[in-house]
């Protein structure tokens, strides 16, 4: 039996990764399966052929007789899996006509092979320059779909746009939240190789080096046998182990901030799953008092409470149900919360540079459905505030109708709410309005959005 190289099976992991990722339930891949020496190509591949995808087709359209969309899709991904290589990574031509052309005969199209074969041996050798108006030229040279392009440059220019899309193509770094119910993040710098305090969060560390989630966390003065190796996962690490940190974005850890909710208090979290500020606000409440933490999806609460259980929290209970049929039936029990906290379903364009396949399946429709739907989760919360109680709204879209459009709408709608300012130390990711708004060009962490509203009556 031939054995198979391990860089051939990398990239029919990272082929087959691209193939689901146009469904609308991809969840994106961890590449367990590769070997965990070629596991960073198979994710280097796989995710910078997502993030400059529109550059890639622009610059493979010349050797094409009919528009790349209408090729079999597992073709398609391999001519974007090649020319990425070719342009980035000066991947040999034989080699990739090789590699590719084969791959071809393990997904049931060996009469693929020839085509492959042949524009393989085609690639040019740098990215094709673009053309066209501003909003085509940036679309295609920092890979984004051009409705979002032409909406980001009517908002902030062009010049901030650029900024803004080279920011989306950047590899987020690890970020990681202290649990402060079992030790502080000065403890956690000290000890974790690589790491750095946050800027914006007081709970936030991050790790160097371009580190993501799946790489490693590896400890100081423990010696060797405690260091996590390259390429672990977090989960392998004493401090993950031992429940004193939490895979968090800065800009999600400064939602939990705004919403300050103190010891004692009952918090409803209305979409907690997998649990990230859920956990968050216990900590802030010193673990005590009540959280009521909702999803639609039973499946996802078990999340929370294996997240829970890991942090050694003990005030979190689930309940599965639509908010808007949910918060009826508690507002009827008086079931009235001093913090109500509403993450919504959004269009997600804060966090493309950690799904750089999202912003391919975005589309203006989509966007009209969420407004709509947050609106309704938005009334549904309001029933749950007691008289002096909190609402606390987040997104991570960086879209205006989602954001302060929602709370506007929303204040007008409904009567008795007043806007709560964000507090001092939250200035430099605020607005004039007090509502927290960060982007990751300007602030280096997610596009998040929250606005936390007093009821007064």
């Amino acid at each position: 039996m031939i054995e198979t190289h391990p860089k051939t099976l990398a990239r029919r992991a990272a082929l087959r990764a691209l193939v689901r990722s146009e469904r609308e339930d991809f969840s994106p891949p961890d590449f367990a399966g590769v070997d965990v020496s070629t596991r960073p190509f198979a994710r280097e591949i796989y995710s910078n052929t997502l993030r400059h995808r529109a550059r890639i087709d622009w610059s493979l359209a010349p050797l094409l007789k009919k528009p790349i969309d209408k090729l079999d899709d597992a073709v398609r991904a391999a001519l974007r899996l090649a020319l990425y290589e070719k342009v980035a990574l000066r991947t040999p031509d034989r080699a990739l006509a090789n590699e590719y052309a084969g791959l071809m005969r393990g997904e049931k199209l060996g009469s693929a092979t020839g085509f492959i074969n042949a524009i393989a041996r085609r690639l040019p050798e740098c990215w094709r320059e673009a053309s066209g108006d501003e909003a085509q030229r940036l679309s295609i040279e920092k890979s984004h779909p051009k409705w979002l392009v032409e909406r980001y440059i009517a908002r902030f220019g062009t010049e901030e746009t650029e900024k803004l899309l080279r920011a989306n193509n950047q590899v987020a770094p690890l970020c990681l939240r202290a649990n402060t119910l079992k030790v502080s993040r000065d403890e956690l710098v000290s000890q974790l190789e690589n790491a750095r305090a946050g800027a914006l969060s007081p709970d936030a560390l991050f790790m160097e080096g371009g580190a993501t989630k799946n790489e490693a966390i590896s400890t100081k003065n423990e010696g060797a046998e405690n260091v996590s190796p390259i390429d672990s996962s977090p989960t392998s690490s004493l401090h993950w182990q031992r429940g004193e940190v939490f895979a968090q974005d800065e800009a999600a850890q400064l939602v939990s901030f705004l919403g300050a909710p103190k010891a004692g208090d009952f918090v409803i979290d209305c979409a907690s799953a997998p649990g990230g500020k859920t956990t968050h606000l216990a900590q802030m409440m010193n673990n005590q008092g009540r959280i009521l933490a909702l999803d639609s999806a039973p499946p996802r609460l078990q999340m929370v409470r294996d997240n829970a259980e890991r942090l050694g929290i003990s005030i979190i209970e689930t309940r599965a149900g639509d908010l808007r049929v949910v918060a009826r039936e508690l507002a009827a029990w008086s079931a009235h919360a001093d913090l109500v906290c509403l993450d919504a379903p959004c269009l997600g364009t804060g966090t493309l540079r950690r799904r750089p396949d999202a912003k391919w399946r975005k589309t203006p429709a989509q966007l009209e459905q969420l407004v709509e739907l947050q609106s309704e989760l938005l009334d549904a919360a309001a029933l749950l505030v007691r008289p002096g109680g909190a609402l606390l709204y987040s997104t991570c879209s960086l879209e205006p109708e989602e954001n302060q459009g929602q709370i506007e709408a929303f204040l007008d709608r409904i009567p008795g709410f007043e806007i709560v300012a964000a507090p001092d130390f939250l200035r430099n990711a605020a607005t004039p309005e007090g509502f927290l708004n960060t982007f990751p060009h300007r602030n280096g962490c997610d596009g998040m959005f929250a606005a936390k509203l007093r009821r007064v009556q």
